[in-house]
């Protein structure tokens, strides 16, 4: 695996206090820098999360995509059971004359074809192929195979960039938000969200938290350090907020299970008491969504 020691994304300080060693929170170690805040993981390796792992090893032929199903598929049941949570999205870039409509990171497509049935010309950044192809063979909806950083995406062409959960996996934030502002049009709109540590989870938990234990995840935004990588490529902050989830009780279990490091028996415990079949909506205000202009 890969290892790179890396300067701070937000003011390419090389000036950190160590948060926690490699192998306390997760694989890599995490550092704050010292200048302004930035919490993130140094050095930094090629690793990638449990959810690539899985669909960039998988193939993409008929019999994977048919397999793919919200019902055997605890992720994309998760993106189906959200969409209540992202309408909020919707609902603030609504307007008169609609455009392109661009989700980085859009996975299966679900998100999307609520944005489309609201009068979107909509657009999915997704290198993973199985979700891929189920948003163009299941849903119909256009979807660039490629990292946000690699995609053609012509200048000022779209109107709404949203990410949600994926600056946190990205090497290079700076560089993402740029190229989203980049790609919008004047008084586009660019929606990122993203999990904060600055939360009241996080200062009880600390290296036990469940997204700083995510091994996929190498940046920690808080509220300060996420309008700062915003403002520093000229967007400006229209709203912040601190957002909750809907979720089965399965889901927060398997929560538990990361936090206490006994996945395997609060799983067991979830499916022996048929858990799935409860939904509950929660907000720990762990989590931080923030609306951006274009200027």
């Amino acid at each position: 695996m890969e290892e790179r020691s890396v300067l701070c994304n937000l003011c390419n300080s090389d000036d950190y206090k160590e948060l926690f060693p490699a192998g306390k929170a997760q694989i890599h170690r995490i550092v704050r820098c010292n200048t302004c805040d930035l919490i993130y993981a140094n050095p930094q390796t090629n690793n990638v999360g449990s959810v690539e792992k899985l669909y960039l090893q998988a193939g993409s032929d008929d019999s994977a995509l048919n397999s793919f199903n919200a019902k055997d598929n605890q992720y994309l049941q998760k993106q189906f059971l959200q969409l209540k949570d992202y309408s909020k999205i919707i609902d603030f870039v609504e307007k008169k004359e609609k455009g392109i409509f661009l989700e980085i990171g859009s996975y299966a497509g679900a998100f999307l074809d609520v944005a489309r049935k609201r009068g979107w010309n909509v657009l999915g950044i997704e290198p993973l192929e199985i979700p891929a192809n189920y948003s163009e063979n299941k849903l119909g909806i256009r979807v660039i195979r490629k990292y946000f950083e690699e995609a053609n995406i012509p200048k000022a062409s779209i109107d709404v960039v949203v990410a949600c959960h994926v600056i946190e996996h990205v090497p290079n934030p700076m560089s993402f938000v740029k190229k989203a502002f980049d790609s919008l049009k004047p008084e586009g709109k660019l929606i990122l969200e993203t999990p904060t540590y600055d939360s009241l989870m996080f200062r009880i938990f600390k290296h036990r938290e469940r997204s700083v234990r995510c091994e996929g995840h190498i940046y920690f935004f808080t509220k300060k350090t996420l309008i700062k990588l915003v403002e520093n490529n000229k967007f400006k902050v229209l709203k912040h907020e601190k957002v909750g989830r809907t979720l089965t009780l399965e889901r927060l279990f398997y929560n538990f299970g990361v936090i206490t490091g006994k996945k395997i028996f609060f799983s067991r415990l979830a499916q022996k008491l048929r858990l799935n079949r409860f939904i509950i909506r929660l907000n720990t205000r762990d989590m931080q969504r923030i609306y951006c202009e274009k200027v």
